[in-house]
């Protein structure tokens, strides 16, 4: 999105937003293959260890202990969230400055969350069905074959992945977005909201805990990236541009 594309009259449009974004490809597209790559260095080191006290691989301790490991999940929502942070504490400034709208913004930076949810998830798709073929990468190396990711399931594993990439990135633009309206004040604030609201929300679920389902936090993720996304706007709308 430049000031010569923009069409002065009508503003910037949320996919003018979304090229501004992805101006950063290396940043945005290279760091999760990264990131996977240095979980399966990871994994690799797990199983030699193992390997090597006395477990045998694809015996049953070996699957239990080796699909009980989320380490690929745990290890993209820091840099998921710290993106979300970016995309809108970076990047309002400059897209206002070339012509956008605050509401074309938001919209821009949520299309950005989606495409890169979709990425993730894919590259993740992509791995399950090497893994599998390769039965668990000739060595019985479990990276996404994992309990928290749908045991080897490639639908659970899509929605898991979709969902909490989306739930991490909209989290960080949200705190970002407190960040851009009220400065230092406003993700402390957000935080003790946010902190409060899970609380409640823990203490009101502990007595279903014994019929508790996986799809409820699936809503849950659900609710609190439109939260976010709702929050961004309500931020963003009367930010002042710094």
């Amino acid at each position: 999105m430049t000031t010569s594309t923009v069409d002065r009259r009508h503003g910037a449009s949320p996919w003018d937003v979304l090229r501004l974004h992805f101006a950063q490809r290396a940043l945005l597209l290279r760091t999760p293959p990264m990131i996977m790559l240095v979980v399966f260095a990871f994994v690799v080191i797990l199983a030699v260890i193992f390997w090597r006290v006395g477990v045998e691989p694809g015996s049953e301790q070996w699957v239990e202990s080796s699909r009980s490991n989320g380490g690929i999940v745990w290890a993209l929502p820091g840099f998921l969230v710290w993106l979300g942070v970016q995309t809108v504490a970076l990047t309002f400034p400059l897209a206002l400055s070339l012509g956008s709208t605050r509401r074309a913004f938001v919209l821009g930076t949520v299309l950005t969350h989606v495409a890169l949810a979709l990425y993730v998830t894919v590259m993740l798709l992509v791995l399950l069905v090497l893994e599998l073929a390769t039965d668990h990468w000739f060595f019985g190396l479990y990276l996404t074959d994992v309990a928290i990711l749908g045991s080897g399931n490639p639908w659970k594993l899509a929605l898991a992945s979709f969902l909490g990439s989306l739930f991490a990135l909209s989290v960080g633009g949200a705190f970002a977005a407190a960040w851009v309206r009220f400065g230092a004040r406003g993700p402390s604030a957000l935080a003790v909201v946010a902190v409060l609201a899970l609380g409640i929300a823990v203490i009101a679920l502990i007595p279903l805990a014994p019929v508790a389902q996986p799809w409820w936090a699936a809503v849950g993720a659900g609710i609190v990236i439109v939260l976010a996304l709702l929050g961004q706007y309500a931020l963003l709308r009367r930010a002042s541009v710094r």
